[in-house]
């Protein structure tokens, strides 16, 4: 077993700030246990509903890795765009726009240009805190 960081909350229905640049300050906040095999620099709390229909539940663990030796598309990733993160479905990616989505049927889907951002990590893992069966 591991432990690994929670570096805060997650949303996927509005961006999010996150303290990523200082690791030393990441080693100070609390961390869950995980199995070794799991190879994710740090989780994330799912703090709305957005990715439910992957069975993503408010208050999962989103364990969240640097890279995915599978493609990301349809796949939940976190992206940086101006300093700000989201948790989204990876719907299209590619050099000139990206399409984002959730499970949640109101949500607009979110078209944003590839220029502006950024994929930083991929959710690799769920760890239920919620009390949900993953």
């Amino acid at each position: 077993m591991k432990r690994i960081f929670i570096a805060g909350d997650a949303f996927s229905s509005r961006f999010f700030e996150l303290p990523l640049d200082q690791d030393e300050e990441l080693s100070l906040r609390p961390s869950i246990e995980v199995a070794s095999y799991h190879v994710a620099r740090f989780a994330l709390i799912m703090q709305d509903d957005g990715l439910s229909g992957l069975g993503i539940f408010l208050g999962d663990a989103l364990l969240i890795s640097d890279f995915s030796m599978e493609p990301i598309k349809d796949r939940p990733v976190l992206i940086r765009q101006e300093g700000q993160f989201l948790v989204r479905i990876a719907t299209d990616v590619n050099p000139v726009e990206c399409l984002f989505t959730t499970t949640r049927p109101t949500d607009e889907p979110l078209l944003l240009p590839s220029e502006n951002i950024r994929i930083t990590g991929v959710v690799s893992g769920i760890i239920s805190l919620s009390g949900n069966d993953v």
